[in-house]
């Protein structure tokens, strides 16, 4: 509180002025105080939201993270426990072929070493280690071709065509001597241990090039013939629909150099492949109907017209005629009002009147009539009315 709302006479007032100004200044203050206290209250809030706000934000991102996390960790494991699986079955399947091998040399070696037997010409004995040795000797440079990134086909094509010599003399020593039984046990014993294996190092070449199953490939072909029916569709719809477009997109895809290779099947594959064939491209065929008719594929002017014609129908039959008359905002007032500053009214002022003209706007020479039940005109627009009419005059 002042000294002047202390001592109200000396500033020209009651001492009740006095009071009543310093009971204000306070309620003002008071006020003030309640409202700053209400606006730090709802700042803080506010602050308070936007706190819980962002923790809720840095929670829900710990929590994709977290998930995140665990997801790469499951498909880390899962991997790793896929590559267990796939080692250990390689090394079962090795085992086993490796076994097999063996039982099968168990078996042919022996009966071979028998067909070679004459004590006469005991160094023949050595000729079943060379035939059935070759055969392996051989699948061991296909191993190792196959280490190396080599070719390894012809290493296995030895080893068979060996195997298969060795397998046809057990087959004849076994069924002259012992039966026809042992002669196919033998010759079995003599291709399947080499086989066996060859399909070992199939798998790892296989494995080493990224070959895709044969499964995948069917499934992919059979995608591919969908597709290139598809197109074949699709362009004999576009030939027999617009010739001149279809003719120069065959012209653009010919310069462009856009075939396709020729299908192979059967003979056609020994004596060569088709021709290619002119398949023009959708960027293609958008740019002949561009050329042609100057619009998109599937539109002409005639088209566009029409649809142009339709859209204004349409328009036509919700909104009403679009070009139709200008109505003036206020008829009465231009009819009764002139026009002050219009330099043809100023004109047709001076000029004399013709028979059946007053010198009004738009009303055909003929003054408004009024009716019984017309709302008379307000005072203020009497008044205006006489001011442009006295200014006419002058």
């Amino acid at each position: 509180m002042s000294v002047t709302d202390l001592h109200p006479e000396k500033s020209g007032g009651t001492y009740a002025e006095g009071l009543a100004r310093a009971e204000q200044m306070q309620a003002d203050t008071e006020a003030r105080r309640i409202k700053n206290e209400g606006e730090r209250v709802r700042q803080e809030l506010a602050n308070e939201r936007a706190r819980a706000k962002a923790q809720k934000d840095i929670q829900r991102d710990l929590d994709d993270a977290a998930e995140e996390r665990r997801h790469r960790g499951e498909a880390r494991r899962e991997a790793a426990e896929a590559k267990a699986r796939a080692a250990k079955s390689a090394a079962t399947w090795r085992k086993a072929a490796k076994a097999i091998a063996a039982v099968c040399i168990v078996v042919s070696l022996p009966l071979q070493v028998m067909a070679f037997w004459d004590p006469h010409a005991w160094f023949l004995v050595a000729a079943p280690f060379v035939l059935e040795g070759v055969a392996w000797a051989l699948l061991c440079g296909a191993q190792a071709a196959i280490d190396e990134g080599r070719p390894s086909w012809h290493y296995r094509l030895g080893a068979l065509i060996q195997a298969l010599i060795a397998a046809g003399i057990n087959y004849a020593h076994g069924s002259a001597e012992y039966g026809m039984a042992t002669g196919i046990g033998g010759a079995l014993c003599s291709v399947i241990g080499p086989m066996i294996w060859d399909l070992h190092e199939h798998g790892r070449i296989a494995k080493r090039e990224g070959r895709t199953p044969r499964s995948v490939r069917r499934a992919e072909r059979r995608t591919a013939r969908a597709e290139l029916q598809r197109l074949d569709a699709v362009n004999a719809a576009r030939a027999a629909r617009d010739t001149d477009v279809w003719e120069r997109a065959l012209d653009l895809a010919a310069a462009y150099g856009e075939v396709r290779p020729g299908r192979r099947s059967g003979l056609l594959s020994l004596r060569g492949a088709k021709a290619p064939k002119v398949v023009p491209g959708e960027k293609t065929y958008t740019r002949a109907c561009v050329e042609i008719h100057g619009a998109e594929p599937g539109s002409t002017a005639e088209r566009i017209a029409h649809m142009r014609t339709a859209k204004r129908a349409v328009r036509i039959a919700q909104n009403g005629p679009l070009d139709g008359p200008q109505k003036d905002a206020n008829p009465q007032v231009d009819s009764q009002t002139p026009a002050v500053g219009d330099e043809l009214s100023t004109a047709r002022r001076k000029a004399p009147k013709t028979p059946g003209e007053d010198g009004r706007k738009r009303n055909g020479g003929t003054p408004p009539r009024r009716r019984p039940g017309t709302v008379k005109y307000h005072p203020a627009a009497k008044k205006q009315m006489a001011l442009a009419a006295a200014r006419q005059t002058d």
